[in-house]
């Protein structure tokens, strides 16, 4: 028989397969409907950008009842929330509302933030040693949303006659009522009053070096994604002609290469270290705004989005891994929800510009965009871990 811990790490996985897929969905058909709503072009990645900041602004309520009710019963707000979402969402493509539609997508953010709490959660079920194995494979089970998300989203556009993209709505809802069974059968800890703690961290104790460090990675790691991922299937389809087929491919592809890269990170996290890992992440970001800089050709935005979703694992992957371990103890909600408020409101302002800058200054000028947030975050990493290590020499030689 399966123990308690094992069984809810298979149940956060399946979750995550199922409303997962929200996310890659969406990334696909928001700038397509978002075309067809939107009164011009520049507005066309609005609904992405209430999309983050639902998720965003969510952060903290999503902490807060599972801190307050326990990590099921947030997991099955998350579903009421999808199926309020897209039922919403689908309102407006009937009336073709792009402002009701920017609110569903605000609705289906908060879903996110739900989401969010999976790698969290999974942590909490796996001994300290074990911690990045757990969140390693809750990524990995991203694959099974990249699948799954942007597939269903395409088979779906025209299920219901008339109106394109409403039935690809009502596959997220059939996925959130899979996802509400599953989560029925979760079983995390027991929230009782004295587990619940009073008073919160002062900022000096919150703000550690290694909790500050693993806060930057992750906001930069989604930031970038959000920002070139965003404007991709706007340039490719719209500005240089590629079929909706192949890109479809590319974000699928780059959504596997987000989450593929698990079997092995939290391997080499173990033997290398977070900082290195997080140090790979940056270079395979700067990889990709070399390559998106370097053509707009279906082989240069396949290579580039590849880059770009291996850059995100490793980077987000090591802030997780920093954020989880710095501050492990009932203080954790504190620090998750503040970590992921930040990192998604960073996503959420880099989603609104995605169409503006695109509009404006076009597909190299967003990349090099992208490339001065990379280098600021190189620079706080060689700050921060360079102060490590003298720490360290200075406390050996003493």
């Amino acid at each position: 028989m399966l123990s308690v811990n094992i069984r809810n790490l298979i149940l956060l996985v399946l979750g995550h397969c199922t409303l997962g897929s929200t996310a890659p969905m969406l990334v696909l058909i928001n700038g397509f409907i978002g075309v067809r709503l939107a009164p011009s072009e520049a507005w066309a990645t609005l609904g992405m950008g209430t999309l983050v900041a639902g998720t965003a602004l969510s952060t903290l309520p999503a902490a807060r009842l599972a801190q307050a009710y326990g990590r099921r019963r947030g997991f099955l707000a998350a579903v009421g929330l999808c199926l309020a979402g897209s039922a919403l969402a689908m309102v407006s493509i009937a009336i073709q509302s792009f402002a009701l539609f920017c609110v569903a997508m605000a609705l289906l953010g908060s879903t996110l933030a739900f989401v969010q709490q999976f790698r969290f959660a999974a942590a909490e079920n796996a001994e300290p040693q074990r911690i990045s194995l757990a969140v390693s494979l809750i990524l990995f089970a991203g694959i099974g949303a990249a699948m799954i998300g942007p597939r269903l989203g395409v088979v779906a556009v025209n299920w219901v006659p008339d109106y394109p993209y409403m039935g690809s709505f009502l596959a997220l809802m059939l996925l959130a009522v899979l996802c509400g069974a599953l989560m029925w059968f979760y079983r995390g800890a027991t929230v009782t009053a004295s587990a619940t703690p009073t008073l919160r961290l002062p900022r000096k104790a919150l703000w550690r070096a290694d909790y500050t460090l693993g806060v930057i990675c992750g906001a930069t790691s989604f930031a970038v994604m959000s920002l070139v991922m965003t404007a991709t299937p706007i340039s490719m389809h719209h500005h240089q002609g590629l079929s909706l087929s192949d890109t479809s491919a590319v974000i699928q592809w780059h959504i596997v290469a987000m989450f593929l890269p698990s079997l092995l990170t939290g391997y080499v996290m173990q033997r290398l270290g977070v900082y290195w890992v997080a140090l790979l992440g940056l270079l395979c970001n700067l990889a990709c705004v070399y390559l998106a800089l370097s053509g707009v050709t279906l082989t240069h935005y396949l290579a580039a989005l590849i880059l770009l979703g291996g850059g995100w694992n490793a980077l987000f992957m090591a802030g997780t891994q920093m954020v989880a371990t710095t501050h492990p103890g009932p203080e954790r909600f504190q620090a998750q929800a503040t970590n992921d408020f930040i990192v998604f409101a960073c996503q959420g302002v880099a989603s609104l510009c995605a169409g503006f800058l695109l509009a404006q200054i076009g597909w190299q000028g967003l990349n090099m965009v992208a490339l001065a947030m990379l280098l600021i975050c190189l620079m706080v990493w060689l700050h921060l871990v360079l102060i490590k290590q003298i720490g360290r020499v200075q406390t050996a030689t003493e």
